[in-house]
């Protein structure tokens, strides 16, 4: 290993063209260590699983436990002859006590309901259990039990969530021989840098658990995360897989620090730009204020100008008050008139009406004394139109009509002397206003100008500011250049990567061939009978030729996906066997097969392949989980399968 580190160093320094020792100092700076060394096969199967507590909310609430014992290699089954009756959720189980930590998959309520739950399991020949209190928290011991010894080992106790997480994380990634993945992730800002993500235990385990979501050929984290190549390269066993993935991680890391300087630079001069030109602005400004500064003689000019102004608009001013005076006296004369006229139109309307009342009696006796009124009297009033009352003489509707157009004349006449004394007083008034308006903005220029008088302390400070600004603007436009000495690690990592990729990459091609011819014999086994082709490479990506045609893994359907993935991690389990270099621990739980428009006799196909694959893979232990039908009970023993009829709960 020794040999092969220094001569992969070597390597890298000759790439980069720089000493040893600056390419150590890189590896030590950036966390990268050498993998060189192909790991060795671990063997893993369950022996046992159990959990308890109570339900609430549900038709079967109260008190339940599920306890299966006596789990050995070979092929096991979960049934339920209806959905949502506790399939999943046994997996959800086993996957969250191998992770440390919950899937989403995994529902609160049922999450809830659990109490306690134990796992046993074996790793190459020694019994191992982890054993969990989630009442209040999460609280438990991950123990070994040795067999020579009747007593358990407790290798680490936890007390929460996140060092229950951090137990299983450390002991399995420790047993499997395993490192983080190291991935790239681009900030959606360009104001900040990129980072590194390291995926740990929860990601590598998804190669052992395979769900209802088909997106990529292996694990459960969706393609954007870019683990998927990694992640097939690590449980096939290829070497130097952590150093590639930690040093493509710096190496995004230094250039999207580098990209990240050379955009603030970018910034720091349109900055500079921007503030060049709002000095030279204000520059502009404050040279043309000093231009216009006047003189104390321009000044005590236009003073004498604004003074001589102000007398005659004064003049007027009062000229013009004492017509607003003359004009609103006659207004209210004429007002008065007015009224008087139309006063006396009124009462002659009311006289006239009131007489027109009364010519209509014809009395017969003085109302007064009941003098009898004789027929003299009567036609002498019709004769004389003279009262035959009073003796008063009686006007007639004529002259009535005559007087009411003659008041109505007056009332007339009046209303326009009105009209016109209204109009006069009105033009007077506003045309005082303007004259007032007129005196208020000759005195304010001439305050204005009477403080600009002895302009040499203004102009003094102008010259001042003018001189600050240019300052400034010789500080602002001033460019100390950039430092030219060039950081070469960018350039050390890149060769990193690339001597590393190299050495990996012969291992890697030559592993999936023989993946690839396993993938496709098993895939057929499973009922794929028209898939004649399959290349698994180097990007996790999965070329199919189907039927005489070319596709694709994402372009089939999901039944066939399911098949496919299942294949792939079989092949890869087989290859790392026959190499003695794969780091997939045999066990694989696969969770609602017949979910994923999977056809009977194609189910039958996946169990019947899975059962024979035993034979070429002793040690595999397989987990299905799926609804009641004849595929499940033909190929999967009653003493390996736990299930639930009549509509019944698995736990």
């Amino acid at each position: 290993m020794a040999k092969e580190s220094m001569e992969w160093l070597d390597a890298i320094a000759s790439r980069a063209k720089v000493d040893t020792s600056r390419v150590e100092s890189v590896l030590t700076a950036r966390h990268i260590v050498p993998t060189p060394v192909l790991p060795a096969p671990r063997r893993m199967k369950l022996l046992s699983i159990s959990f308890g507590g109570v339900k609430q909310g549900v038709e079967d609430d109260g008190s339940y436990a599920f306890d299966w014992q006596d789990l050995s290699e070979g092929l096991w089954g979960m049934m339920t002859d209806r959905n949502l009756r506790g399939k999943s959720s046994v997996i959800e189980v086993v996957r969250w006590l191998v992770r440390g930590r919950p899937s989403p998959n995994l529902q609160d309520d049922v999450k809830a309901w659990i109490h306690n739950a134990c796992l046993r399991f074996d790793l190459d020949g020694l019994e191992h259990e982890v054993r969990i209190d989630c009442r209040n928290g999460a609280n438990g011991a991950l123990s070994r039990r040795s067999s020579t010894s009747a007593n358990a080992t407790v290798l680490a106790s936890f007390s929460s969530e996140k060092q229950f997480e951090m137990v299983m994380s450390d002991f399995f990634l420790r047993a499997f021989s395993m490192e983080g993945l190291a991935t790239w992730r681009e900030s959606d800002s360009e104001e900040k840098a990129g980072h590194a993500v390291i995926h740990g235990w929860p990601a590598l385990s998804g190669a052992m658990f395979i769900g209802t979501n088909y997106d990529v050929v292996l694990g459960d984290l969706p393609a954007t995360t870019g683990t998927q190549a990694r992640l097939m390269q690590m449980y096939l066993g290829v070497p130097w897989v952590s150093t590639l993935a930690s040093a493509s991680a710096a190496q995004k890391l230094v250039e999207s620090g580098n990209e990240l300087e050379v955009r603030r630079r970018n910034q720091g001069v349109r900055a500079k730009q921007t503030r060049v030109k709002e000095i030279e602005a204000l520059l502009v400004e404050k040279r043309g204020a000093l231009d216009a500064q006047p003189s104390d003689e321009a000044i005590q000019a236009s003073l004498s100008v604004l003074s001589g102004r102000y007398s005659e608009a004064k003049r007027r001013e009062k000229a013009m008050q004492e017509r607003l005076d003359r004009e609103t006296l006659a207004e209210q004369q004429a007002s008065a008139a007015n009224l008087q006229d139309r006063r006396e139109l009124q009462a002659h309307k009311d006289s006239t009406a009131a007489g027109s009342i009364f010519r209509l009696l014809d009395p017969t006796c003085c109302p007064r004394c009941d003098h009898e009124i004789d027929l003299a009297r009567k036609k002498k009033e019709a004769l004389s139109h003279s009262c035959s009352v009073c003796g008063e003489s009686i006007s007639t509707s004529e002259d009535a009509d005559i007087l009411k157009k003659e008041l109505e004349e007056s009332v007339k006449a009046s209303k326009a002397a009105l009209d016109k004394a209204e109009k006069n007083r009105k033009l007077a008034d506003e045309n005082l206003v303007t004259l007032q308006a007129d005196l208020v903005s000759i005195q304010t220029k001439s305050e204005a100008l009477t403080m600009q008088l002895g302009s040499f302390e203004a102009r003094k400070l102008l010259v001042n500011e003018i001189a600050v600004l240019e300052g400034r603007l010789e500080e602002a436009g001033f460019d100390p250049g950039t430092d030219d000495v060039a950081d070469d690690e960018a350039i050390v990592l890149k060769a990193i990567v690339s001597e590393t990729e190299s050495l990996s990459k012969a291992v890697r091609d030559e592993f999936l061939e023989e993946v690839s011819i396993s993938l496709l014999h098993f895939a057929q086994r499973f009922g794929m009978h028209s898939l004649s082709k399959a290349k698994l490479r180097g990007n996790a990506s999965l070329l199919l030729e189907k039927g005489g045609a070319d596709t694709s893994f994402s372009k089939v359907t999901k039944g066939e996906r399911l098949r496919l993935k299942v294949a792939t991690v079989l092949a890869m389990i087989q290859v790392g066997e026959r190499r003695g270099v794969g780091r997939h621990p045999g066990l694989i739980m696969i969770d609602s097969p017949a979910a994923q428009e999977v056809a009977p006799e194609d189910l039958r196909e996946l169990l019947s392949g899975l059962k024979t694959v035993r034979e070429e893979l002793p040690h595999l232990q397989v987990f299905v989980a799926g609804m009641a039908s004849k595929a499940m009970s033909d190929h999967i023993p009653p003493s390996h399968r736990r299930e639930a009829s009549n509509g019944g709960y698995l736990w």
